[in-house]
C-alpha cells in the first residue's frame, strides 16, 4: 500500500511528480482549512505546510502515522518542532530554494528607498515631475550590516559587490562564517559603523520583537532599515517613533507583524497608515521569496529532503 502525503499548498508539480516516483500518494487539497487537518491527519505518512496551517501539538498528537512534516519555504514557527521529533517525526523545510528571491528582493528595497524609486514614480504618476526633491544618494563606500547570515543573508551579500560597499554580517549561531562577500562581525561594531541594516532572521521566541526602540537606539549612525524575515521580529510602533525621532531615516519593509490587513483593529490600522504617512516606508506583501524560479526549487528542495529520509 501507498504512503499518503497531505498537500496543503499549490506547490510546484514537480514535487507531486517526485513523491509519486518514490512511491508516495499525493492528497493534494490546496486551501484546506486548519481545522479540516485534525481529524483526517491520522491517515498520513507525510504533510507539506507553508504558512498557513499550524503543525501544532494537537495535530501531531492526532497523527499517528505520521512521518515527516516538510515546509516549503523557510521558517518553522508553524511547526511544534521539538514536540514532533520527541515523536520521531522529521521535520524539513527549503530555506535554499527560495534564498536567492529573496537576496535579489532585499537588494531591489536597498535600491528603492536609496533612489527615492516609490515616491517619485507616485509622484510621476500624478504629472508631478521632481527633480530637485528627488536627489539620491549612492551606495558606494556605505557601511550595510546583515543580521543573520543564514540562506538568505548570504544570498543578498552576493549582490551587494558591484556598490562597492562595507559589508558587515552577524549570526549569534554561526562561527567563522565570513566569506569573499561579508565580514565577520560582533554587535558592537555594527551599532558603531553600521548605515545600513538588512534582517535574515527566523521568528523565534529569541527574536519576536528584537528590534525596538532600545535596540535602534544603539547605532551611532542613523539607519536604513531592511526586513525580508519575518515582520514579528519588529515592534512596529517603535520603528514609527525611531522614524519622527530621526534614529531611522527611512525602511523597506516585505513582512509585517500582521499581513492580514483585514483583520487589523483600528490601533492596527492607524499604525499601518501612519508608517505609511511618514512617506519614509516601503512595504511589499511578503513576497521576496516568491519568484515564479523558487517555487520550483523549493520543491527540488523538498524533494531531495524527503527522498533522504525513504
Amino acid at each position: 500500500m501507498s504512503k499518503k502525503v497531505l498537500i496543503t499548498e499549490d506547490l510546484h508539480p514537480f514535487l507531486v511528480r517526485g513523491l509519486e516516483n518514490l512511491g508516495y500518494e499525493c492528497d493534494e487539497r490546496f486551501g484546506i482549512l486548519q481545522q479540516e487537518v485534525t481529524p483526517i491527519i491520522h491517515l498520513y505518512h507525510g504533510i507539506v505546510v507553508a504558512t498557513r496551517i499550524i503543525v501544532g501539538r494537537e495535530i501531531i498528537e492526532r497523527a499517528s502515522s505520521l512521518k515527516f512534516i516538510a515546509r516549503a519555504g523557510s521558517g518553522m514557527e508553524n511547526i511544534d518542532v521539538v514536540y514532533a521529533e520527541a515523536k520521531n517525526i522529521s521535520c524539513i523545510s527549503s530555506p535554499e530554494g527560495n534564498a536567492n528571491s529573496v537576496g535579489e528582493h532585499a537588494a531591489a528595497l536597498l535600491l528603492a528607498i536609496f533612489h527615492n524609486i516609490t515616491q517619485s514614480f507616485l509622484q510621476t504618476r500624478n504629472e508631478q515631475w521632481l527633480v530637485e526633491e528627488n536627489r539620491v544618494h549612492e551606495l558606494d563606500g556605505r557601511t550595510i550590516a546583515i543580521i543573520g547570515y543564514g540562506n538568505t543573508g548570504k544570498a543578498f551579500a552576493k549582490k551587494l559587490p558591484p556598490f562597492n560597499m562595507k559589508v558587515l554580517a552577524y549570526d549569534k549561531y554561526l562561527r567563522n562564517y565570513g566569506d569573499a562577500f561579508a565580514e565577520e562581525a560582533e554587535m558592537k561594531r555594527i551599532f558603531d559603523e553600521a548605515e545600513i541594516i538588512s534582517f535574515h532572521v527566523p521568528l523565534t521566541e529569541e527574536t519576536k520583537w528584537m528590534i525596538d526602540t532600545q535596540y535602534l537606539q544603539r547605532f551611532k549612525e542613523q539607519i536604513h532599515l531592511i526586513n525580508t524575515s519575518r515582520g514579528k521580529i519588529i515592534r512596529h510602533k517603535d520603528l514609527l517613533e525611531c522614524i519622527h525621532n530621526g534614529k531611522v531615516l527611512d525602511a523597506a519593509l516585505d513582512v509585517y507583524e500582521n499581513e492580514n490587513l483585514t483583520s487589523h483593529t483600528q490601533e492596527e490600522r492607524n499604525l499601518f497608515r501612519e508608517l505609511i504617512n511618514t512617506g519614509r516606508v516601503i512595504f511589499t506583501p511578503h513576497v521576496a521569496g516568491k519568484s515564479f524560479e523558487s517555487k520550483k526549487k523549493i520543491a527540488e528542495v523538498l524533494l531531495k529532503k524527503i527522498s533522504s529520509l525513504s
